[in-house]
């Protein structure tokens, strides 16, 4: 009896032993290394994107891939089976849990109506929507003349194809929809991007020389917005649309992050040209404008040039938004003050921008001159994903900054 007991206490302790040999191990960045298909469960469909992810020991670095576009997450952590990819500058972030080869998770963003929770799945793999494509029945390469939504709103799509895989963009008033890729199969066409916040799906169908098809977002119907195209003619779409002021002079007294004042009478700005950007955190076009505007706002303060942002977030967390202004300020290293305004509402920027507002464009760039006078308004901003514009806005930017800089106070 005392010899089967002491057997069965050693069988089991082996067999404990055994188990925690052969049990698997929590996983290391190295297990996530490689190349990632994921997709977005939108109301409309699936929208998927590509994630390369590479590892080096312990650290570990992750790009989303939307053709030509390399997004790098800001920050990335591996704790045990799961990824964590953050976008601070937005406020979102990238959970991503492991199992083999099988990724599952969720992407939490913030929008308008509040926090968005979209799940999250992948598998190993580089392509997009079609693993093996049916001939595409047309090339869609060039420039297309848009129409979107229940008005019809003009825009500009610029497609280049080769074979079945596709990548363009799509430029309305408000702003282009950064950079899309995907594919041509037979007589649809799918593009979708992800940039840690940006989400949309892009679909059409071919036919008779023109596109017809829907776009989806993470807040919007099953059904989407409604969009045609047709090849477009000569004439060019403007990068931003130029208005006069409304008022010749304009005021401002808004706190930083850190709850400074700061107004446009301070010193600091006397007898300057001032420019002054409204956008948001939430806001890719803004993201696109800060690229540009930081390093030209460094460039030219010597000559006397003033750069101040004043952000309206979503929301009244003024902790939140104060974080996300510090972090939309590091990740573009910006050197001007980031002010919060208020929120992305007409009756908000109406009541923080007498004269100005309400603001129905981001960004809306303000153009202030020696004198202390409102010059020029400048509403939307065209993205290096539509490269023609992109370099008409920064050149028609650069112009008349530089008028102004050549004024006498």
């Amino acid at each position: 009896m005392i010899v089967t007991m002491r057997f069965s206490s050693w069988l089991a302790a082996a067999i404990l032993m055994l188990a925690t040999l052969v049990s698997p191990a929590a996983a290391t960045p190295a297990d996530f290394a490689g190349t990632w298909r994921v997709t977005l469960a939108l109301p409309g469909g699936a929208l998927p994107f590509g994630l390369e992810v590479k590892a080096r020991g312990d650290k570990v670095s992750a790009v989303l891939l939307n053709p030509p576009e390399r997004v790098p997450a800001e920050t990335v952590s591996v704790d045990g089976d799961v990824l964590t990819l953050g976008f601070p500058s937005y406020g979102a972030r990238l959970v991503l849990r492991r199992a083999g080869d099988v990724l599952a998770g969720e992407a939490n963003m913030l929008r308008s109506s509040g926090p968005v929770t979209l799940a999250a799945t992948g598998t190993r793999g580089t392509w997009r929507f079609v693993e093996t494509a049916v001939k595409p029945v047309a090339d869609l390469s060039g420039r297309w003349q848009l129409r979107f939504g229940a008005q019809g709103q003009k825009g500009e799509a610029v497609f280049r194809q080769s074979g079945s895989r596709i990548t363009g963009a799509i430029q309305l008033p408000s702003g282009d929809f950064r950079y899309l890729a995907g594919d041509v199969s037979g007589n649809r066409l799918m593009l979708s991007t992800f940039d840690g916040n940006a989400a949309t799906l892009w679909t059409a169908t071919i036919g008779g020389g023109t596109l017809a098809g829907a776009q989806f977002t993470a807040t919007g119907s099953k059904t989407g917005t409604a969009w045609t195209a047709m090849r477009a003619p000569k004439e060019k779409m403007d990068a931003v649309t130029v208005e006069k002021a409304n008022t010749k002079r304009f005021q401002f007294r808004f706190p930083d992050s850190k709850g400074q004042m700061v107004s446009l009478s301070d010193p600091r700005f006397r007898g300057k040209v001032v420019v002054v950007t409204l956008g948001g955190a939430w806001c890719p076009n803004c993201h696109d404008e800060a690229r540009f505007l930081g390093p030209y706002a460094d460039a030219h303060k010597a000559a006397g040039l003033e750069v101040v942002a004043l952000h309206f977030e979503y929301g009244t967390d003024t902790v939140r938004n104060n974080a996300l202004m510090d972090s939309y300020a590091r990740r573009y290293k910006l050197s001007y003050p980031l002010l919060l305004a208020g929120e992305p509402t007409p009756e908000s920027t109406a009541a923080a921008l007498p004269g100005v507002g309400p603001v129905k464009v981001y960004p809306t760039t303000l153009f202030i001159g020696r004198d202390g006078s409102l010059r020029e308004v400048h509403v939307g901003w065209a993205g290096p994903a539509m490269a023609a514009q992109n370099a008409r806005a920064k050149r028609e930017f650069d112009a008349l900054v530089t008028k102004l800089l050549r004024e006498k106070a």
